[in-house]
C-alpha cells in the first residue's frame, strides 16, 4: 500500500496524475471505490435521494477500475415501510458520472447480494399483506471484490433503465450545512432528527448535476443502472474497468522485426562430417516433436 502511495505522489509531482471528480447517485446507500481505495461513503442511508460529489487521483498510466456497492433499503422480508398498514417493494438505481467520460451503462458488472422477496417464499404466501413467510437470499460480499486484480469475468452486465422508469426519489433539501428531509424506511415518516450535517457537495440534486440537468440521460452521459429485477434486487455490487495508458502501449507494440543477415556460406566438408551433422540435426527434431 504504501509503496503504491508513493509511486502516486511521485507521479502528483512530476505533473503525471490527473485529478478525476465526479457525481454518484445512489438510490438509497452507496460505497465508492476506486483501484481499490475507498473513495467515498454515503452519508445518508435512505431518503432524500441526493446525488454526492467525489474527487480522488489518478497516476495518469494504470488501468482505471471503478467499483460501487449500492443498496437499496429493504428488511428482512425484502420489504419498506413495514410499519405501515402499506409495505412496499422499494426500487434501486445506481447513476454515475466522471470527468474522464466514465460513466454508468450496460457496459459495468453487476453482482447481486441480497434479493428478496424470494420465489419461494412468494410461493408459500409472501406478500405485502402477509409479511412472515417473506424471505430474502443472501449471497454474500466476495472477497476484495472492488481491487483491480479481482476476477468479475462471470459477473452478469447491468440492466438499464430509463429515468422514468427509476425516478429521481426525494429531492434533498440543504440549508444551513444541513441535508434533509430525512425519513423513516420503517414509518414513511418524517425521523428525528429530519436533517443531519454535511457538506453541500454531499447533498446536491441529482436532477441538476446529472444527464445535463434535463433529467432524461441521453448520448453519451450516463444511465441509470441495476439488476435484472429492479423491485427485488437489493444490495448491488457494480465494477467497471477502463485500460491505462500503459496496457495500450503494450497491446500496440508493434513486434519486433528480425534484422536481415547474409546467410553464411557453408564450409566443404568430408562425408563423415555431413553424416554425423545429418545424425544430430535429426536427433534435435526429433526432441522438438516430443516437446
Amino acid at each position: 500500500m504504501w509503496a503504491a502511495v508513493s509511486v502516486l505522489s511521485l507521479l502528483l509531482q512530476a505533473g503525471n496524475a490527473d485529478t478525476i471528480t465526479g457525481y454518484i447517485y445512489c438510490d438509497n446507500y452507496f460505497e465508492f471505490y476506486f483501484n481499490g481505495q475507498l473513495i467515498k461513503t454515503d452519508p445518508l442511508d435512505f431518503t432524500p435521494h441526493q446525488a454526492v460529489k467525489v474527487s480522488f487521483e489518478y497516476d495518469g498510466t494504470s488501468s482505471k477500475t471503478y467499483a460501487i456497492l449500492c443498496q437499496d433499503y429493504a428488511s428482512d422480508s425484502g420489504y419498506e415501510y413495514t410499519e405501515t398498514d402499506k409495505p412496499k417493494l422499494g426500487d434501486g438505481a445506481l447513476l454515475a458520472e466522471f470527468s474522464d467520460g466514465t460513466v454508468t451503462s450496460a457496459e459495468w458488472k453487476t453482482y447481486v447480494v441480497t434479493f428478496g422477496p424470494t420465489d419461494a417464499s412468494i410461493s408459500s404466501g409472501c406478500s405485502a399483506d402477509n409479511l412472515s413467510p417473506c424471505a430474502i437470499e443472501d449471497n454474500g460480499i466476495p472477497d476484495s471484490w472492488y481491487t483491480e486484480s479481482f476476477d468479475d469475468s462471470d459477473w452478469s452486465t447491468a440492466t438499464v433503465y430509463t429515468a422514468a422508469q427509476a425516478g429521481w426519489g426525494v429531492t434533498p433539501n440543504y440549508s444551513g450545512g444541513m441535508c434533509g428531509t430525512i425519513t423513516s424506511p420503517l414509518t414513511h415518516q418524517t425521523a428525528t432528527p429530519s436533517s443531519i450535517a454535511t457538506t453541500e457537495d454531499e447533498c446536491l440534486d441529482p436532477t441538476k448535476v446529472l444527464c445535463g440537468g434535463d433529467e432524461i440521460c441521453s448520448g453519451t452521459e450516463g444511465r441509470m443502472i441495476w439488476g435484472a429485477d429492479m423491485d427485488r434486487d437489493n444490495k448491488m455490487l457494480f465494477r467497471y474497468t477502463v485500460s491505462g495508458s500503459s496496457d495500450r502501449r503494450l497491446l500496440s507494440a508493434p513486434s519486433p522485426t528480425p534484422s536481415s543477415s547474409p546467410s553464411p556460406t557453408p564450409s566443404p566438408t568430408h562425408s563423415s562430417d555431413a553424416i554425423a551433422r545429418t545424425s544430430t540435426s535429426v536427433g534435435l527434431g526429433a526432441s522438438a516433436v516430443m516437446i
